[in-house]
């Protein structure tokens, strides 16, 4: 069971920076206002904007910010501005001890996966959610109410209507997972390892399917659908199909390499590159509910 941050509340401070790709628009400053609106006290980080190429500035920079936000006690929460590209390359050069001394929380999707399976594996829980250059799309009013819920009163409950592929069932374990590409991308590595008996949450956008096929082959060859507790997939955002075909459509590969396996499967998760981009606990043990009606994850 990973370690729960304190819940935020107003007159905390936040930090906020670019560990990953720079942004390309303006919408993250709507998103600041709202958690100004909160109650909360934005900390920038010194290089949250800065450009390097495609990235949020050059390594050192984008590490320095990030870790300054770990190791600052006074800071409650980090929300990285967007994805895009470039947290893996910081990784091994953090030091997490102070983290782990004072956890706090970290919210993101996309390559942000790749930071919060990694403190995942300190028993430290983290926020699977939009970031402030989401925050204030159209179709996106009820994910981001639903994150100010978890993050101030610490509740879960998402609810969708069940899809025709649903595998039904029951269970009760801590959710791991993200962007697919970033998962398989870090098997092999301490950051991502078997998630046996915990909930595997999948998502993904802009990948050609033969693609999302390849990337389903590893985690399944690596061992990683054998032993889980169910899984939730969430949205496949724009994965079309590409010149080489394989006749095959997301539901079908993924039906296909866990048809041996008997646990509970929700497909079209309202989670992901996707407006309405529920926040869901990394580490918290949920429950998890499939029937012919509804999909359920709460506390």
């Amino acid at each position: 069971m990973s370690q729960l941050p304190h819940l935020l509340k107003p007159g905390n401070r936040v930090g906020i920076i670019s560990p990953a790709s720079h942004p390309t628009s303006d919408q993250w400053k709507a998103g600041l206002q709202v958690l100004s609106d909160w109650g909360l006290e934005i900390v920038l980080g010194d290089h949250y904007l800065a450009e390097h190429f495609g990235l949020g500035g050059t390594d050192e920079q984008r590490r320095s910010d990030l870790q300054q936000m770990l190791d600052d006690p006074s800071i409650a929460a980090i929300f990285p501005l967007r994805g895009g590209y470039g947290v893996s390359r910081l990784l091994d050069g953090l030091d997490f001890t102070k983290f782990r001394k004072n956890p706090k929380w970290i919210v993101g999707f996309s390559d942000i996966t790749a930071l919060l399976c990694h403190i995942d594996t300190f028993s430290i829980a983290s926020i699977h959610g939009p970031m402030p250059n989401n925050f204030c799309q159209k179709g996106g009013e009820a994910a981001l109410a639903n994150l100010h819920t978890l993050l101030f009163e610490g509740l879960t409950h998402v609810h969708t209507t069940s899809h025709a592929l649903n595998k039904h069932g029951v269970a009760e374990a801590s959710i791991i997972g993200g962007n697919l590409s970033l998962l398989t991308h870090l098997i092999g590595s301490n950051s991502f390892p078997n998630p046996k008996g915990k909930i595997l949450f999948i998502e993904e956008v802009g990948e050609r399917l033969y693609h999302v096929d390849r990337l389903l082959l590893q985690l399944k060859r690596a061992g990683y659908l054998a032993d889980l507790a169910g899984l939730i997939i969430g949205g496949f955002t724009d994965c079309k199909e590409a010149s080489l075909t394989i006749g095959l459509g997301v539901e079908d590969m993924i039906l296909e390499h866990t048809a041996d396996y008997h646990y509970p499967i929700a497909f079209d998760f309202p989670a992901g590159h996707i407006p309405n981009n529920q926040a869901i606990t990394i580490g918290k043990k949920i429950k998890f509910l499939v029937n012919a009606e509804i999909v359920q994850v709460t506390d």
